[in-house]
């Protein structure tokens, strides 16, 4: 048996999100979400990495911001992108998009 296969999973893909959602909306403005979780093993536990989105009524998802590190067996986050880092990825793609969003609104 694996490492990883010995390794108990408390935390599912959908209360991955949550968490992460959770986080997301304590600590950043509107328009930002969680993304498709994935899971990554490290030698000493597994964690779920979150993409934080940038959304948009009318449009769906802009495009990637940052991240969110949810541990597998514990309801927490444990790490992120720093949030400035994510607000200024989320001002360059919104002015990448800006026609595209303004659009969606007319």
């Amino acid at each position: 048996m694996s490492i990883v296969a010995a390794r108990e999973i408390k935390v599912d893909l959908q209360q991955a999100i949550a968490v992460a959602n959770r986080f997301i909306l304590t600590n950043l403005p509107d328009r930002f979400s969680a993304g498709l979780p994935k899971s990554i093993d490290f030698p000493t536990r597994r964690l779920w990495i979150v993409p934080v989105v940038l959304t948009y009524p009318h449009v769906g998802i802009v495009g990637e911001v940052g991240m969110v590190a949810v541990d597998a067996k514990q309801e927490i986050v444990v790490g992120w992108t720093p949030f400035n880092e994510m607000e200024e990825l989320a001002r360059q793609l919104y002015q990448e998009k800006k026609h595209e969003i303004e659009i969606a609104f007319s």
